[in-house]
């Protein structure tokens, strides 16, 4: 009964999520003082690091000024309440045994040395007995990000930064693994709708096949796993990209589909609120063998929060019960919530789609021919000096019409 209530608030653009701590969390971000000096980044813990997420400055600035918060603290009872209710899943730990959880927790009871790839194979084995009954669900492994939705700072730069702030850009995500949508979740219309250049809040051309499809195999990912050896800190930086590069490609989307409400209501108070969007990720600590399952939201686009939902023992078969019913939770309301939202916003472009198409473009009047030098313009002397510019011009639109997507010619 509560998925369906949140399906049909999920579809209707309802917010059902927003942390309380989500408005302290932005006036903090706008309210705080310089940055440590660059020169101060000179030190070795920083210079030996193999990655950027053991830096003790990544968070600080990478992570804040491109607009991602992280809570330290798990999530209180009342807020993983009220965040369990709206996604539909159950509020407390469910505990089933199955041979793939008793076969996880002995192999990490067994082995004290655990290599980045054993890790990998072990969750990958959890993560597809929790996917196996959902048939629209993907899974992909080391699986490197495109760029396209990655956040950035550019939006929101003139409200939250000053003119002494320095920051470095989000690093590609590279998640272990990641779990979103098959291909043959999507109707053809769906995927081609898919496939074309939208352009950002900040006017930049986006690639919405990358955007949508940041691995080659997945559909807008709504789980992520990062591993990193010996920090469950560092684990959770590289989740809090990977996370939010998620919730931010929905976020393009939903700037696509309602671009013409936009255009004639502008961003209204409750505007990015009603655009929120949800996702999770499970940062690994290897060498302590525990993990943390984190949730995701993002108010449209703007900021990125993360928070922890619990820590689990992983070689404790009790702890990895929980774990497995977790997942097969998320799985859940990815398909009866999620998924419904993505399809809300396609129909919304869709129908943006074949609006603009019945319009009349000056492409329309010209044809091939026109580039043809030999083409009888009907006096002496056609040759391509002869043509009109305007002619030159709506041949070149009509051939670049005819190479890109249908629905491109929304953006000509």
């Amino acid at each position: 009964m509560a998925a369906q209530i949140s399906s049909q608030n999920a579809m209707s653009g309802t917010n059902l999520l927003l942390p309380p701590s989500l408005p302290e969390s932005r006036s903090s971000l706008s309210s705080q003082g310089q940055y440590i000096p660059i020169t101060h980044l000179t030190n070795n813990s920083y210079t030996s690091s193999s990655s950027p997420y053991n830096s003790p400055f990544y968070r600080e600035h990478t992570l804040r000024p491109n607009n991602v918060i992280i809570e330290d603290a798990v999530l209180d009872e009342e807020r993983w309440s009220r965040t369990a209710f709206a996604l539909g899943m159950p509020l407390g730990d469910v505990f089933r045994a199955t041979n793939e959880t008793r076969r996880f927790a002995n192999k990490m009871s067994r082995k004290s040395n655990l290599t980045e790839k054993n890790m990998v194979d072990l969750m990958m084995a959890l993560v597809q007995a929790a996917t196996k009954a959902h048939k629209n669900v993907q899974t992909q492994t080391n699986a490197t990000f495109h760029q396209d939705a990655v956040p950035n700072s550019t939006i929101t730069a003139d409200l939250l930064s000053s003119p002494d702030t320095w920051s470095m850009p989000l690093p590609t995500p590279k998640p272990n693994i990641v779990v979103g949508f098959a291909t043959k979740t999507f109707t053809p219309h769906e995927l081609e709708l898919q496939s074309g250049i939208i352009s950002t809040a900040a006017g930049l051309p986006c690639d919405l096949a990358k955007v949508s499809q940041p691995t080659p195999e997945v559909f807008w990912p709504f789980l992520t796993v990062d591993i990193h050896p010996d920090s469950l800190h560092a684990a959770q930086s590289a989740s809090a990209g990977s996370a939010s590069t998620c919730n931010n490609a929905l976020a393009l989307l939903a700037e696509a589909a309602e671009e013409p409400t936009i255009q004639r209501q502008g961003r209204r108070l409750f505007w990015n609120s009603r655009r929120a969007v949800h996702s999770f990720s499970l940062s690994i600590n290897l060498g302590g063998k525990i993990a943390s399952l984190n949730l995701h939201d993002s108010e449209g686009g703007l900021i990125h929060h993360s928070a922890m939902i619990r820590v689990y023992r992983l070689d404790d078969e009790r702890e990895v019960e929980a774990l497995l019913s977790r997942l097969t939770s998320i799985c859940v309301w990815a398909e009866n919530i999620r998924l419904p939202a993505i399809v809300d916003l396609l129909e919304n472009l869709g129908g943006l789609v074949k609006l603009e198409s019945q319009k009349v473009f000056a492409s329309d009047v010209f044809v091939n021919q026109d580039l043809s030098p030999a083409h009888d313009t009907g006096y002496a002397g056609s040759a391509v000096g002869s043509i009109s510019p305007a002619k030159r011009f709506g041949g070149f639109k009509s051939v670049m019409r005819d190479i890109s997507p249908r629905w491109l010619r929304v953006h000509a």
